[in-house]
């Protein structure tokens, strides 16, 4: 039996929804598939209907109703019927879709990973991992290392001794490249293009400073006042958020260790001290996970629809949502399951924002390019990070005009047509807080994304006037002019930045 996201032709209540679905299993006669819009499979009538079956035999028919959304009668169901996707009356039937998280790299995926030591002996090529800070040395961080030869990639883990042993008999290597990943544990991690490495080399990571020196994020766009956001309701639609010690404004579901989640509401609304807390730290977070499996780092279709929902119905002015399409090969490709969520939100007055994606350069991904989103991409600013930082491997040559410092992230999406780009943010090697009340660096559209919803919210906040406006297209409207009425251009051009970023 295959899965399929129902959709009504109209929202219904879950009552109605089920008794469309009955009627599926009901059709006494063939069906004629034909087309449906926006993708779904329909079918023609008329058919022959025989009296309602009782619910408890449609999984005996052959349809089994998982869960309805009960704000949009959209529903998750299961099915044997024989076709690419059973016809119902009233509705159409669509593909669950999976989407993936839009940040940047890999850490996400192996924050736990485990069993990865590495060889014992002293023959295998070996590294030190030393914090700058203390000297101490630092365990379980993940280390990458890439050889030129053949390009083979090693990865293990380091003991309580800091020790990283690499399945490989060498007593030195030449021109590697090595990359310390800085997961949770307050550093910024390590990378080098070409590195001539001898076995037993103690690599120094650099400690997140958060009394000090400036991220990418702060640099661009510092910390409102505590009451900055004040009034404004955020849907965060993600892995949860943690509980921690600078998010205190936040309600719903909590983290699923992933950690994404947590990162990005505190770019929103962290109140970290020290010029370290988010854009918008008087705003409130909602959130709603959706992806709830750290192996995977995957949510369905219907769950994102399902969360977009609830955060409207719980009056959440402005939805996060920092991912995107996991199989995205064509620009205009449209997921009528979260299409419906997206337009719905705007209709009652929510304004949604989404990463563009990070596939280095190609075209933006969905939802971003929804036209009722507005679709975020990412720079950075270089000396936001240590020189030797893992996140600078999103560098690029592509400079901002007039500060050179500025660089169009090397992993960003672009306004590719039938695309477009609307904002700019800072995406690269942003810190912020993650479980455990610690803070870490991470790099994406991902992070981009919350930037500006922040700067949506502080803007929100300071025009309590269109938060009071009833919730339709009106003040959708209103909302999304807001967030284009103060930019500033970096010199990327429309393609990369859109219309900037939000000062």
């Amino acid at each position: 039996m295959e899965e399929y996201v129902f959709i009504p032709d109209q929202r219904s209540s879950g009552e109605d929804v089920v008794v469309a679905l009955e009627k599926v299993v009901a059709i006494d006669t063939e069906l004629d598939f034909l087309a449906a819009p926006a993708g779904g499979i329909g079918f023609a009538l008329p058919v022959t209907v025989r009296p309602m079956p009782v619910a408890d035999e449609l999984t005996t028919r052959g349809l089994e109703v998982l869960e309805v959304v009960p704000q949009s009668g959209v529903t998750l169901v299961r099915t044997s019927i024989v076709g690419p996707a059973p016809a119902a009356v009233g509705g159409t039937f669509h593909p669950v879709v999976n989407y993936t998280m839009a940040v940047a790299d890999v850490r996400v995926g192996r924050l736990r990973l485990t069993g990865s030591l590495g060889p014992s002996g002293a023959e295998f090529f070996s590294i030190a991992l030393q914090s700058a800070g203390n000297g101490n040395p630092v365990s379980n961080a993940v280390a990458t290392l890439g050889l030129k030869n053949g390009g083979q990639q090693l990865t293990a883990v380091s003991d309580s001794a800091g020790i990283v042993r690499f399945g490989l008999r060498a007593p030195a290597v030449m021109d590697a490249m090595l990359a310390v990943e800085p997961g949770f544990a307050g550093h910024w991690g390590h990378f080098r293009r070409k590195a001539d490495l001898p076995s037993g080399s103690v690599i120094v990571l650099d400690p997140i400073d958060l009394t000090s020196a400036a991220d990418s994020l702060r640099h661009f766009l510092p910390p409102g006042p505590a009451g900055s956001g004040k009034g404004v309701v955020v849907g965060v639609v993600d892995s949860g958020v943690d509980r921690h010690v600078d998010l205190p404004n936040v309600d719903g579901d909590e983290d699923s260790s992933i950690g994404h989640g947590t990162h990005v509401a505190g770019i929103i609304a962290g109140n970290g001290a020290n010029g370290y807390g988010g854009v918008a730290p008087g705003a409130r977070i909602r959130s709603y996970r959706v992806f709830d499996d750290p192996d995977t780092g995957i949510a369905r279709n219907f769950e994102i629809h399902r969360a977009i929902e609830q955060a409207v119905a719980d009056g959440c002015h402005v939805i996060n949502l920092s991912l995107k399409f996991e199989r995205d090969a064509n620009p205009s490709q449209d997921d009528r399951v979260l299409s419906l969520a997206i337009e719905n939100a705007a209709e009652q007055g929510v304004l949604v924002v989404a990463a563009a994606g990070n596939d280095f350069r190609r075209f933006v991904a969905f939802p971003a390019r929804h036209r009722d989103a507005i679709a975020v991409s990412a720079l950075g600013w270089e000396p936001g990070m240590p020189a030797n930082a893992y996140d600078r491997w999103t560098l690029s040559s592509d400079r901002g005009d007039p500060d050179r410092d500025d660089f169009f992230a090397s992993f960003s999406n672009e306004g590719h047509a039938p695309t477009r780009i609307d904002l700019i943010g800072p995406g690269a090697g942003v810190v912020s807080t993650v479980p455990g009340d610690r803070y870490a660096p991470m790099s994406g559209t991902s992070m981009a994304c919350p930037a500006m919803t922040g700067a949506i919210a502080r803007m929100l906040s300071a025009n309590p006037a269109i938060l009071a406006m009833p919730g339709n297209r009106a003040r959708h409207q209103a909302m999304r002019q807001l967030a284009f009425a103060s930019l500033r251009k970096h010199g990327f051009g429309a393609v990369r930045e859109g219309g900037g970023m939000i000062i």
